[in-house]
């Protein structure tokens, strides 16, 4: 038997342990309790983008923005994996987790990202960094932090040097305009011919993440994708 407490609503969790989870001591990491995964919502596969996962209400594969990240990167190819959509009670969670601080949370999704990495197991998972100034006032990388609860292993290839306005505070033609934020931290040995899978809390207009995979793509990666817990809808 395992006794734990929701990272979330703090009620006790507990769960009966599979026989394989005992014999070879690897019990799968929950952290969230049935009523408070209920609270976010699924994407729904069927009518996203094929690329992005965008909600569409046409017969059309590509959203528009697709469409125009294809003519910025033509030799970029991109597909983009997300889990919720980002809705008021993922802005909640997001607002006392990463906002707010409440660094229990960090575990609220493991089982997500414990999925991704089996899904995409022979990949190197990066996430998105932070910088040092952001680092200081926040305390931690949000991502890295729920990647290390989730015991999921990552390698930070990408550093951001300068502090810029958040993300949040921007409009969608100051995300689109923004300039590249994102500099190289390894040995481009390290990504030559390597799958890499860059992670972040949530996909907005992509522009972080079409930074991070185009300051990437010089070094010859054998393939990039992109995974986030939440994406906006229009």
């Amino acid at each position: 038997m395992s006794i734990n407490r929701c990272s979330y609503c703090q009620k006790r969790l507990i769960r009966n342990l599979k026989i394989s989870e005992i014999l070879f001591f690897t019990p799968k990491i929950s952290q969230i309790c049935a009523e408070c995964d209920s609270l976010f919502r699924l994407l729904d596969q069927e009518r996203g983008c094929r690329t992005c996962q965008q909600v569409m209400n046409t017969v059309n594969d590509h959203c528009d923005d697709c469409l125009e990240w294809k003519k910025r990167y033509p030799e970029y190819d991109f597909c983009h994996h997300a889990k919720f959509y980002y809705d008021v009670a993922f802005k909640e969670w997001l607002k006392r987790y990463k906002f707010m601080g409440d660094i229990r949370l960090a575990g609220t999704f493991a089982k997500y990202w414990q999925e991704a990495h089996g899904i995409f197991a022979d990949y190197l998972m990066c996430p998105i960094p932070i910088t040092k100034e952001r680092l200081n006032e926040r305390g931690f990388n949000q991502v890295t932090e729920m990647l290390k609860v989730a015991k999921v292993p990552y390698q930070q290839l990408l550093k951001r040097p300068k502090n810029h306005l958040p993300q949040a505070q921007k409009t969608k033609q100051e995300r689109l305009a923004s300039h590249q934020p994102f500099q190289l931290m390894v040995d481009p040995s390290i990504i030559e011919k390597k799958k890499i899978l860059l992670v972040d809390d949530v996909y907005t207009t992509g522009q972080t993440l079409f930074h991070a995979a185009d300051c990437l793509l010089p070094y010859f990666p054998g393939k990039i994708r992109t995974f986030s817990l939440a994406r906006t809808t229009n």
